[in-house]
């Protein structure tokens, strides 16, 4: 990947536009030769080449327009038009490249069967000029290489487009797994510290109460210096005791569950997609801090899979009474929101643990907020 100030150009870009330039370069070359520099053709021709590197830029950058997938089917119709109307311009058949170039884009527009099947109809319009306007023997043979051309393009780019989609897959069921583990390993070190304080809570204090007890009758009981040092031993049973009812409440009160850690492995390196985290709560309860990474985790995977966002937003704060997380994504979209399995299953887990969760479309794009009350 190169970046050129705001716009970043992949190695197949680069490609596309080295070929595009060999292309140009020459084909106006041998027209300014035939005709003349200032021939009203070649002029013509210098600008559909312009037009052509223009739009292909403009539909194969990354950053998503609104209403993205209409304006990117319509650089693709005017990129087509551009081609045909460079084989009515120059008669040299290689501008059939051009076409292989648009062809290779189709995959990731269309299913890769219907751009198969359909590959023949614009296969076959360089024929149809070179036969009928230019007069070219070698039309129907020339077309026929291209056609292959097209279908080793369409070939290639959807088996970049597989896999690209399994390492993606991968690499989200490695963070899901990470973050899985790591809530887990939460869980544990919350179960031990619970345990140990109700072991000190249990036993220490049970014996430090029948101590102080002890010695308060034998106080009672007792005179002069022994009174004293009795009073004296009673006293520091006492603190003792305050002191161990302290240390068991902070033990308890520093249980909380890490979600942080577990939200930040999750929304790692996540694809297409730069997520903020603001997590300013840690819950207590391990089922609660399950459902709502379960809740993040799904909002990632809806947002991949079926807007064009490129930011999300995740805060996780605590009012009087709820939890409260909140997402929102900038990828679009509005009317009515017809919840699918991804959304039902958030709204489960989340009424599972006593919580409410709705769903909506903004101004931005899609917006979650999950509530979770407090626990006592």
């Amino acid at each position: 990947m190169i970046k050129l100030g705001s716009y970043r150009l992949s190695v197949e870009t680069i490609s596309g536009l080295i070929s595009w330039a060999m292309v140009a370069g020459s084909s106006l070359y041998f027209m300014q030769q035939r005709l003349g520099v200032l021939h009203w053709r070649v002029g013509l021709l210098a600008g559909l080449y312009l037009g052509f590197v223009v739009f292909f830029a403009l539909a194969t950058r990354e950053q998503c327009y609104s209403r993205d997938r209409q304006v990117r089917f319509a650089l693709l119709f005017i990129l087509f038009l551009l081609v045909v109307g460079i084989y009515f311009t120059s008669p040299y058949f290689y501008n059939a490249i051009l076409m292989v170039m648009w062809s290779a884009l189709l995959p990731y527009f269309m299913p890769f069967r219907l751009a198969l099947l359909l590959s023949p109809l614009w296969s076959a319009v360089p024929y149809f000029v070179g036969e009928f306007y230019w007069q070219d023997d070698m039309s129907a043979l020339s077309a026929m290489l291209f056609w292959t051309f097209n279908v080793f393009a369409l070939v290639m780019v959807n088996v970049s487009l597989k896999e690209k989609s399994a390492k993606e897959a991968a690499n989200q069921l490695n963070r899901e797994l990470m973050a899985a583990q790591a809530l887990l390993s939460e869980a544990n070190k919350q179960a031990e510290r619970t345990r140990i304080a109700r072991n000190i809570h249990d036993l220490l204090g049970h014996h430090l109460t029948a101590l102080s007890i002890n010695l308060q009758v034998a106080s009672r009981k007792a005179g002069g210096e022994v009174k004293l040092a009795v009073d004296k031993c009673h006293a520091i049973a006492g603190l003792l005791l305050s002191d161990v009812r302290e240390a068991v409440s902070e033990i308890r009160e520093k249980s909380a569950i890490q979600l942080r850690s577990a939200l930040e492995v999750l929304t790692r390196e996540v694809p297409r997609l730069k997520v903020h985290l603001d997590c300013q709560v840690e819950p207590e309860d391990i089922e609660q801090a399950h459902a709502l990474l379960m809740c993040v985790q799904e909002s990632l995977t809806n947002s991949l899979r079926h807007s064009q966002a490129s930011q999300m937003h995740i805060g996780l704060y605590q009012t009087e009474q709820d939890v409260m997380l909140e997402m929102q994504d900038n990828g679009g979209g509005k009317g009515l929101l017809v919840p699918g399995n991804g959304l039902k299953g958030i709204r489960e887990r989340i009424e599972a643990v006593g919580g409410k969760v709705e769903f909506r479309f903004n101004h931005q794009g899609m917006f979650t907020r999950a509530s979770i009350p407090v626990t006592a």
